[in-house]
């Protein structure tokens, strides 16, 4: 297995985390660990069923291919990139799937593991050559396993949070009952509440800071898969004009730090100079 892989690897220790918690919390026995597994092996098996990812395309409000003039337009296209990206990773899935979101960002996703969405406002406003630059990258997140590790973490761990928000909810009524007692008890539960809320907002901004950390890492994957497949220039030339457009104020350290994607600059900067090396 490549380098590329095992950057997932966050993912799966976030997994394994809440794995651990919400086996400790049904009692920590092999009964309670068989109940766990059964119950993430249930929901990753789900999460990556057609019907699932069918199910996300709809949240996503994303639609196939319908229009002829967009069938004729984009499918040659998107088949010259997949036979690019294939000859450059032939373990690439041979069903990825072109569709559309009714958006008029320049944008495009991927997600499970055969969606590739370009937005209304990516084909009404780049080029064809820029646009291949575009699908380009998002077949980097197919290659190096990025939406299957990412959704399997997230979906597998939906009954935990659930579970955390749930045991939260039941604290904080009981903290607003006890609010304006004295005693002993309502002294000692207040303690232990706000230590036990610390330690977990903790844990959850150190996690947060660490997976969007291995998301940035992850777009500049996909930009270097972009590049490898040949696409390096139109990509670059794609991320100039949303950095040419964008009307956002400069991020302060910790919304770049909370960000899943890193400043449209340093892409630009390290395409550019991966593609004057060829």
């Amino acid at each position: 297995m490549r380098r590329e892989i095992f950057s997932n690897w966050p993912y799966i220790f976030w997994f394994a985390f809440y794995f651990t918690i919400f086996w400790l919390i049904l009692g920590g026995t092999g009964q309670a660990f068989m109940w766990v597994s059964i119950i993430y092996i249930s929901s990753i098996l789900f999460a990556l069923s057609p019907m699932a990812e069918s199910l996300w395309r709809g949240v996503s409000k994303v639609r196939p291919i319908r229009t002829e003039s967009e069938r004729n337009r984009l499918m040659p296209l998107f088949e010259d990139v997949y036979r690019q990206a294939i000859e450059n990773d032939p373990r690439l899935s041979r069903n990825i799937t072109l569709y559309i979101q009714e958006n008029m960002e320049i944008n495009a996703f991927a997600f499970g593991r055969g969606t590739l969405a370009l937005t209304k406002g990516s084909i009404e406003l780049l080029s064809d050559e820029s646009l291949k630059g575009l699908i380009a990258h998002e077949f980097g997140h197919f290659s190096h396993f990025d939406t299957m590790v990412s959704l399997i973490a997230y979906v597998g761990n939906v009954f935990m949070s659930l579970i955390l928000k749930f045991i939260r909810g039941i604290a904080n009524i009981l903290l607003f009952i006890v609010r304006g007692k004295d005693s002993i008890y309502t002294l000692v539960f207040k303690v232990l509440y706000y230590i036990i809320e610390g330690i977990y907002r903790f844990i959850m901004f150190i996690g947060d800071l660490i997976l969007m950390s291995v998301s940035r890492e992850h777009e500049y994957m996909a930009d270097n898969f972009a590049h490898k497949c040949g696409f390096g220039d139109e990509l670059a030339d794609v991320l100039s004009q949303i950095h040419q457009f964008s009307t956002s104020s400069p991020e302060s350290v910790i919304e770049q730090l909370r960000s899943t994607h890193p400043p449209l600059t340093r892409r630009i900067e390290r395409l550019e100079k991966a593609n004057k090396l060829i």
